[in-house]
């Protein structure tokens, strides 16, 4: 009889430990499905400015049957060079003067054969212009110093981050507006934000547009650039 009063005993106390453990969980499910009820969406931002720098790339190139004296040349074109970019302020920092490139030039022969017919040397050059109104002198005086060719001219921005950051704020606001006429329509109060997933690229998102030539003014025009931002935004619902 004492061992089954006592098994009896054992048995209330378990049964008030498993209610009292079902009570616990059902308290603690309630906050947990309160947290979920959330909206998630997603804004875009956008910022247009003229480009305030160019970059240019130059080559100077010589060909002949002697190296040594094509390299002499070639350097010298390049010593007048960046002496004459130096004289119009443009900062050393701005200009890279690659090492030079020596190729042989093949050609056929009047019998068809592939020869060698001498060398080719070559150096690029790549110069950032903070000034924009220097741009169409800068190629005229690169052009009477030696340059042969000129590459493709990239305009760009300066401060594309500082720019992007306005993107951005200019996406969580538009998210954040598509989420409270959402939740006014479903009858809910918009909370605060949970989570902000970016969902740009690391670096600023930048649509170039095509130069555009002005032949009357004979001047080069950079257009706009627009630097793009993304987020993806979930918010907080309240009954």
């Amino acid at each position: 009889m004492k061992v089954f009063r006592h098994n009896a005993n054992a048995a209330t106390r378990l049964g008030v430990i498993l209610i009292g453990l079902v009570l616990s969980a059902c308290s603690y499910a309630q906050p947990q499905g309160q947290q979920q009820s959330a909206i998630t969406v997603t804004g875009s931002g956008a910022v247009s400015a003229v480009p305030d720098q160019a970059t240019i790339q130059f080559w100077i190139e010589q060909r002949g049957s002697k190296v040594s004296s094509l390299k002499t040349a070639v350097d010298q074109a390049t010593s007048r060079l960046l002496g004459d970019l130096e004289k119009r302020d443009v900062a050393a920092k701005n200009i890279q003067s690659y090492q030079l490139q020596i190729m042989p030039i093949y050609d056929n022969d009047s019998a068809g054969k592939l020869q060698q017919q001498g060398f080719q040397v070559q150096r690029q050059i790549k110069v950032t212009l903070n000034k924009l109104d220097q741009y169409d002198q800068i190629i005229d005086l690169a052009l009477a110093r030696g340059v042969t060719r000129v590459g493709a001219i990239e305009f760009d921005l300066s401060e594309p981050q500082a720019m992007y950051q306005q993107a951005l704020s200019q996406a969580f606001a538009q998210a954040q507006a598509k989420a409270q006429q959402l939740a006014q329509r479903a009858g809910l109060v918009l909370g605060q934000a949970l989570t902000i997933r970016e969902q740009s690229t690391t670096r600023p998102q930048m649509m170039r547009m095509t130069m555009q030539m002005d032949s009357r003014k004979e001047v080069s025009l950079p257009g706009e650039q627009t630097v793009e931002a993304q987020l993806e935004v979930t918010f907080a619902l309240k009954q």
